[in-house]
């Protein structure tokens, strides 16, 4: 009898997305990650294009788009994928009126910052991720929703990033911003990021089935 052997992923991806501002302006920011392989990657592009077809999908998948069904629908897909092979999905949110942490507002010694508040921001989540799983491969690539406005600021996040002085994150061999138009993943971390700020903000009796079964979720205070 012929044994299938399974095939190793070569490569992890993580995909982030944010919800609300680093200022003022609301009353939340919110972090959300998706990981998948190179394997589970073939998987979630198989649904989600049947998803797309069937339901007559165009545009892009935003949290704020989506309808109850199709939300319900991507819930399905994340569960049944993570049935099959890895997936797992991060996210942290800060409570504005309970951060006691560093450039959100000015303190003595730490002026606010929205671009370091950002990166500190991005980092906490890596740090949160990892310390509830690892990577897959030996390569792990990190692509992030236009965090940075301008090629120097998006080189002091890479730079932020590849600093680990906790021993947590992976060596990334790749950081890259993209426009999740045409990165269709990084709609559904800004989905998962959607779902965390209705559930803690704008709509918390609404039912998420069992999305929070697939998404680790922590809040930041400091």
């Amino acid at each position: 009898m012929d044994l299938q052997i399974t095939p190793s992923p070569k490569r992890d991806f993580l995909f982030i997305d944010e919800s609300g501002d680093p200022g003022t302006f609301s009353l939340y920011y919110i972090l959300g990650l998706l990981h998948v392989t190179d394997l589970s990657l073939k998987e979630l592009n198989l649904h989600l294009g049947a998803m797309r077809y069937f339901g007559n999908i165009r545009r892009e998948m935003k949290s704020g788009r989506l309808s109850k069904e199709q939300k319900g629908r991507l819930t399905a897909i994340l569960s049944a994928v993570n049935d099959q092979c890895f997936i797992r999905a991060s996210a942290i949110y800060i409570a504005k009126k309970d951060y006691k942490g560093v450039y959100l507002e000015d303190k003595l010694g730490y002026p606010q910052s929205s671009n370091k508040f950002k990166n500190l921001m991005l980092r906490r989540l890596l740090e949160v991720h990892f310390n509830h799983g690892k990577p897959q491969s030996d390569e792990v690539e990190l692509v992030i929703d236009r965090f940075q406005l301008s090629e120097p600021l998006e080189q002091q996040m890479r730079n932020y990033l590849r600093v680990d002085k906790h021993k947590i994150l992976p060596a990334f061999i790749h950081i890259t911003q993209a426009d999740s138009r045409y990165v269709e993943l990084l709609q559904i971390a800004d989905w998962i990021s959607g779902a965390v700020k209705e559930r803690f903000f704008t709509d918390q009796d609404r039912d998420f089935g069992n999305l929070f079964s697939v998404v680790h979720v922590e809040k930041v205070t400091m």
